[in-house]
C-alpha cells in the first residue's frame, strides 16, 4: 500500500510539473501551487526570493497564500526582522519542520512569541526549505497546516519537489517577462510614504517625519493602493516590494 501511495504522489507531482510549464504568469503558477499543496494536506504556502535586495529588481519572486491578517501583523509589528523560521532554516541543508527550530537556534523570547502568534492565525505545523543559488540570496519555500498533524518525511520530500518545481518555473516566468514587464509607476514621495507604512507608521506619524500634512500622506498612500487595485495596505506594501520600488531593508 505504501508503494502504491508513493507512486500516486509522484504521479501528482509529475502532473503539477507539466501544468506549471504551461503557466505564463505568476498568478497562474500560484494557483497551481495552491492546488497541489492542498492535495498533499497543507493549507498554505509561501515562495520567496530576492524580496530583500538592496537594489531595485524586477526579479523579486513572492508568492503566498498565507492569511492576510497574519501578513498584516508581520508587517505592522515588524516580525520579519528576526523570523525564527528563516533564522533556523539558514542552518539546514534541506529544510526543517517548524517543531525542529530549537534544534538549530536558541530562539529568543520574541521569536517564541512569533511562533505562537503564527499558530494563533492558524499556521500550526509547517515545513520550510532553502533553495540555494550561487551568488544569490536563498529562496525559501514553506508549506503550513491548520492542524497539528505531523509532517512526515514523505510530506517533506513532496514539499521539496513542489518547491523546486515552483521556483524554477517562477524564475522562468520572470525571465520571460523581464523585458516587457513594467512596475506600476510611483512618485518618490509615494514610495517614501509606503516605506513608512511598512515600518508600521500611521499617516500622522509619516507626515511628521516627512514634513507633510496627514491628508497629503493619506492621499499618496491611497492613490498608490488604487493604482495597484488592492484593498489593504499590507497588500500594497507587498506589491511595492515585489515590483522593486522598495526592499525589506528600507523598512527596518
Amino acid at each position: 500500500m505504501q508503494g502504491t501511495r508513493d507512486i500516486g504522489r509522484l504521479a501528482t507531482i509529475g502532473a503539477f510539473e507539466q501544468s506549471s510549464k504551461l503557466a505564463t504568469t505568476l498568478d497562474q503558477l500560484s494557483n497551481l501551487v495552491d492546488a497541489i499543496v492542498r492535495d498533499f494536506g497543507f493549507r498554505w504556502f509561501a515562495l520567496l526570493h530576492n524580496v530583500d535586495l538592496v537594489q531595485r529588481s524586477k526579479n523579486a519572486l513572492m508568492l503566498t497564500t498565507y492569511p492576510v491578517k497574519w501578513l498584516d501583523e508581520v508587517i505592522e509589528t515588524r516580525l520579519y526582522l528576526d523570523d525564527p523560521v528563516h533564522a533556523a532554516v539558514g542552518k539546514t541543508p534541506s529544510g526543517l519542520n517548524w517543531n525542529q527550530i530549537g534544534e538549530f537556534i536558541d530562539p529568543s523570547t520574541r521569536q517564541i512569541a512569533t511562533l505562537a502568534k503564527g499558530r494563533d492565525h492558524g499556521l500550526r505545523q509547517g515545513f520550510t526549505m532553502p533553495i540555494r543559488m550561487a551568488d544569490e540570496p536563498d529562496a525559501l519555500f514553506s508549506v503550513a497546516r491548520a492542524n497539528d498533524d505531523e509532517i512526515s518525511g514523505e510530506d517533506a520530500l513532496a514539499a521539496r519537489l513542489i518547491g523546486t518545481i515552483a521556483f524554477d518555473r517562477g524564475r522562468a516566468i520572470l525571465g520571460e517577462e523581464r523585458l516587457s514587464y513594467e512596475p506600476v509607476p510611483l512618485s518618490p514621495r509615494q514610495i517614501d510614504c509606503i516605506a513608512l507604512v511598512g515600518q508600521g507608521k500611521s499617516d500622522w506619524e509619516a507626515a511628521q517625519i516627512l514634513g507633510l500634512s496627514r491628508d497629503t500622506v493619506h492621499e499618496y498612500v491611497e492613490g498608490a493602493r488604487r493604482r495597484y487595485g488592492v484593498r489593504r495596505r499590507t497588500q500594497l506594501v507587498l506589491r511595492v516590494v515585489r515590483d522593486g520600488h522598495l526592499n525589506i531593508d528600507a523598512m527596518l
